[in-house]
Formats: C-alpha cells, sequence, structure tokens
C-alpha cells in the first residue's frame, strides 16, 4: 500500500497538467475592416480589461464566428436575443459561449446577437449568431476571454503580439489561448 500511493499521487498528476493546451484563435468577424478595440486595458488605455474587445462598427449585420481553430463543442448561453444597447441579461454577458478545457480552463466569447445559429454545437469556426451588443456593453463587439477558474488571463494574445489597431479579421491569428 505504500508503494502504491505514490504511485497513484503520480498518475492523477501527470494526467491534470497533460490535460490543458495551447490552442489557436483567429478573428471572429470575415470582414477585413474589423479591429482589435480593447486589450489589457479598456479602450486601450483606461481600467482593467484582461480580454480582447474586436468590431467592425455595425451591430447585428455580420456574424459573429467561433475563434477557436479546430472542431470545439461551443456551449451557448442565450435568453438575451438581438440587443445594440447594454442591458444586464446573464449577468452582464448577454449570450455568449463557451468552449471548457482541462485543469479549470475555459475561453468565452460575449455579446452575441442570437439568431438561427445561436445553440450549442460541436463546429470548427461557424457561425455562433451575430456580432452585437447584448448584455452589459458599450457598442457592438465580440469579446473574448480566456480564464483559468474563473481570473482572466492575458498572456493568450499578448504572446501573439496582439495589440489595439490590429486586424481582427477571421483569417487571422489574435491569440493562443489554453484549453
Amino acid at each position: 500500500m505504500k508503494l502504491v500511493t505514490p504511485i497513484l499521487i503520480a498518475l492523477v498528476a501527470i494526467a491534470t497538467s497533460a490535460s490543458a493546451y495551447a490552442a489557436t484563435a483567429r478573428g471572429p468577424i470575415c470582414q477585413t475592416s474589423a479591429r482589435v478595440g480593447s486589450t489589457t486595458y479598456y479602450s486601450c488605455n483606461g481600467g482593467y480589461h484582461g480580454a480582447l474587445d474586436m468590431s467592425n462598427g455595425t451591430c447585428n449585420s455580420w456574424n459573429h464566428r467561433g475563434m477557436i481553430l479546430g472542431s470545439r463543442y461551443y456551449r451557448y448561453y442565450g435568453g438575451c436575443g438581438q440587443s445594440c444597447r447594454a442591458t444586464s441579461c446573464n449577468g452582464g454577458a448577454g449570450n455568449y459561449v463557451v468552449v471548457t478545457g482541462g485543469s479549470g480552463w475555459q475561453f468565452r466569447q460575449l455579446h452575441i446577437g442570437a439568431n438561427a445559429s445561436s445553440k450549442s454545437k460541436t463546429c470548427d469556426r461557424c457561425a455562433l449568431g451575430l456580432v452585437s451588443s447584448t448584455g452589459q456593453s458599450y457598442g457592438a463587439h465580440v469579446h473574448a476571454d480566456n480564464r483559468r477558474y474563473g481570473t482572466r488571463m492575458t498572456a493568450w494574445y499578448t504572446s501573439a503580439g496582439t495589440t489595439c489597431g490590429r486586424s481582427a479579421y477571421c483569417g487571422n491569428v489574435v491569440g493562443r489561448p489554453t484549453l
């Protein structure tokens, strides 16, 4: 029994540490005018934000696409409809999706305008809804964050060199979130 316990502990530690990995995230809007408007700080020089906000300047006109390359399960949290004004729906997140990884990691995309494609599904960068402003947001945009046990992490986009004003076009890499 003395030998079995350390072996079991080591196997659990290996399984837990091996479950998180770096994914690749591309811009969520397939229009060349889409840009990053906020990164670590709101509007790039305000209070702490710790996420990317990306917009093309329109509301409910363009698809909001899944950002993670490869087939992923996007869990949809809806009930907020379409809105181009701030509301408190879903605690301020509006309609949103979550991709869950191992070891407490999540990747979230918020403020989705609901349409026929807004539902939980497994897909590779598919349409999730519309670029909108559901929830506590100011102006239509895609908010994307990478969290570990609920705490926002910034390395996923800073390590890819994403800064304010950079293109958020769907063909461009904007980060490498941990899942």
